[in-house]
């Protein structure tokens, strides 16, 4: 019998994303805007990971306004790593369907319940039926 989480990966809704976009593009769209040439921004941005670097090995977390807060952190074996925690204008600019203006599939699909998941799923896999 087929699980739910099989059902909503078929049926769910899904961002058709695009490309990672890096620091060339970034940058050029950056100097567009701010009137710096594309090479200070270029060079300003990868300073940025440096300074969070530099101050997490310090023990400080950085806060970027606009960006978010990236703290130091440890695990009970003793791994280090950085944690990102979004600033809170940053996720409320995409925090609505209505915000988002790339692709999607399945977006008829928003909302439904683990009933219409059934329904989509044993109407296309009649010899293997979810199980809710």
């Amino acid at each position: 019998m087929a699980k739910i989480v099989q059902a909503v990966n078929a049926y769910g809704p899904k961002l058709d994303l695009h490309p990672t976009v890096g620091l060339e593009r970034v940058s050029e769209w950056s100097a567009m805007r701010t009137g710096m040439n594309k090479s200070e921004v270029m060079m300003s941005m990868q300073e940025f990971g440096e300074a969070i670097l530099y101050f997490a090995k310090d023990g400080t977390p950085v806060k970027l306004p606009g960006v978010g807060i990236f703290t130091p952190s440890i695990d009970r074996e003793g791994n280090l790593s950085i944690n990102f925690r979004a600033d809170s204008a940053l996720k409320k600019g995409l925090d609505t369907l209505s915000r988002y203006e790339g692709q999607m599939t399945n977006r008829q699909n928003v909302g439904i319940d683990n009933a219409k998941y059934k329904a989509l799923w044993d109407a296309d896999h009649p010899d293997d039926p979810l199980e809710i």
